[in-house]
């Protein structure tokens, strides 16, 4: 008798925690960059696939991929707007990666401001001419709430 007990406290623990794992592993969002694309355009903002331009941050082992943004016909302007998708392995990885650009861009001297987006296991970059209230800030937060609540 006095054998069951310990067989059924180890069999108890390994019992619940397999449960506890299992709970933290389901509330870590995973996204790919299909879906954070179209949650964006869903928003109406058209992107473009643009391949690498320049010499994008190498963020955590994790290379940007890179998309302009369209521009209504109206308000058209000479130089395009890019924004850069990070897909990291966990939200661990994201957070990392964008204390990494925060590092490198800290005492940049750059006429443009850096605006992070995150959410899970994505980070969105896009370097705008102004400081807050950017004309991609809702939209993408739109997209990225959509995503979180997917």
């Amino acid at each position: 008798m006095s054998k069951i007990k310990p067989v059924f406290f180890i069999l108890l623990c390994i019992i619940i925690l397999g449960g506890c794992s299992k709970d933290t592993n389901s509330k870590e969002n995973k996204f790919i960059l299909e879906d954070v694309t179209k949650a964006i355009e869903a928003q109406k903002l058209e992107l473009i696939s643009y391949g690498i331009t320049g010499y994008p941050p190498k963020l955590n082992d994790v290379i940007p991929e890179v998309y302009s943004v369209g521009m209504p016909l109206d308000k058209k302007e000479n130089e395009p707007e890019f924004l850069y998708f990070y897909i990291f392995q966990s939200e661990k990885d994201r957070i990392n990666g964008a204390e990494e650009l925060n590092k490198q861009t800290e005492n940049a001297d750059s006429k443009s401001f850096t605006r992070l987006y995150q959410e899970g296991n994505v980070l969105i970059v896009y370097w705008s001419d102004i400081k807050e209230n950017t004309r991609l800030d809702k939209p993408i937060e739109a997209a990225l709430e959509q995503l979180k609540n997917a």
